[in-house]
């Protein structure tokens, strides 16, 4: 008899085994196909300084300086950067493509480079001061991205060239968004690229309102992700404008190099650290993090002294998209 109830015992528990579902493991899929934990990036902003605003030292004729550049790219080890400054001899295909500076030193990656800007009255826009971005597609599926003007004066924004002229300020300033899915975990996010005016320039301020609207009324309740040169210190009230809608996870303890310093060798160090306000590259997130942040400096050398490849430096986060 208590054998018979042994045997009775053994075959319930081996039911029970049978229909039970196992709990999703950390950071995988369940048996429904559920992506379970959270996932990170890791995403840089980059102003790479047009070849026309670059001292002789500095000159993208020099292959040394290309080279250099690329090296900063790759170190980096992004899965997503984006690009300001941009004009027609950086991007693909162009004297200083960028894409091909890096072909050797980053793999897997995807450039999206051709975004024109400058407006003028009877011709199509041109590449100067445009931004753009590139990413790990081995990691990462852009879903749909395109670009808007921002409105210097006006709570607006233009997806037609003719409709921007002349409202947008000069330099024009655009903002590129970009939908995007995780392959592994197929959790979707939105990022979105910009450059502000400088003060002088005027307009930054309506413009990062104008950001602020478009990215709510592009992504929603997304995750999202606003990267460039705001040109805007943590003391501006642009910088103000935009962290009442995104979030800026940084501790304000690092800066960047911006184009205000008299020379951008070696001094970076000087000239950028404990100085939140000439921090202008900014990381932004809204319902996902950023932590870690960090820069990447990268020298090469002329006469002895050591320069940089542009008068910015790469500014670099973790995102933490749950």
């Amino acid at each position: 008899m208590a054998r018979r109830f042994l045997y009775l015992f053994i075959i319930l528990q081996v039911l029970v085994c049978a229909c039970s579902k196992p709990d999703a493991q950390p950071g995988g899929e369940d048996q429904n196909g559920t992506y379970e934990g959270e996932i990170t990036l890791t995403v840089t902003t980059y102003n790479v300084l047009k070849p026309a605003g670059r001292r002789s030292e500095m000159s993208m004729d020099d292959q040394e300086v290309r080279r250099t550049m690329a090296k900063t790219i790759a170190q980096t080890q992004s899965d997503i950067i984006a690009f300001n400054e941009l004009d027609e001899t950086l991007v693909s295909g162009g004297k200083y493509s960028i894409k091909s500076a890096c072909a050797s030193l980053v793999k897997n990656f995807t450039w999206k480079m051709e975004w024109p800007n400058d407006i003028h009255e009877a011709e199509s826009p041109t590449y100067s001061y445009a931004n753009g971005f590139a990413y790990n597609s081995a990691k990462l599926k852009v879903e749909e991205c395109g670009y808007v003007w921002l409105s210097k004066q006006d709570d607006v924004w233009y997806t037609k060239p003719e409709h921007a002229y002349e409202k947008v300020g000069s330099p024009e300033r655009t903002c590129i968004w970009i939908r995007m899915t995780h392959k592994e975990s197929n959790k979707q996010f939105w990022v979105f690229v910009t450059h502000l005016p400088t003060e002088s320039q005027g307009g930054a301020p309506n413009m990062a309102k104008v950001v602020n609207r478009f990215a709510r009324e592009k992504a929603g309740d997304a995750p999202a992700i606003l990267l460039g040169d705001m040109n805007s210190n943590p003391n501006s009230y642009a910088y103000r404008l935009l962290t009442r809608y995104w979030a800026d996870g940084s501790d304000n303890a690092w800066g960047t190099l911006s184009g205000s310093s008299k020379s951008y060798y070696e001094p970076v160090r000087v000239y950028s650290d404990g100085r939140p306000d000439r921090r202008i590259d900014h990381i932004m997130t809204k319902g996902c993090t950023a932590t870690d942040y960090r820069r990447t400096i990268l020298f090469y050398q002329v006469d002895g002294k050591d320069w940089l490849p542009s008068d910015h430096l790469p500014v670099t986060a973790t995102i933490t998209i749950e």
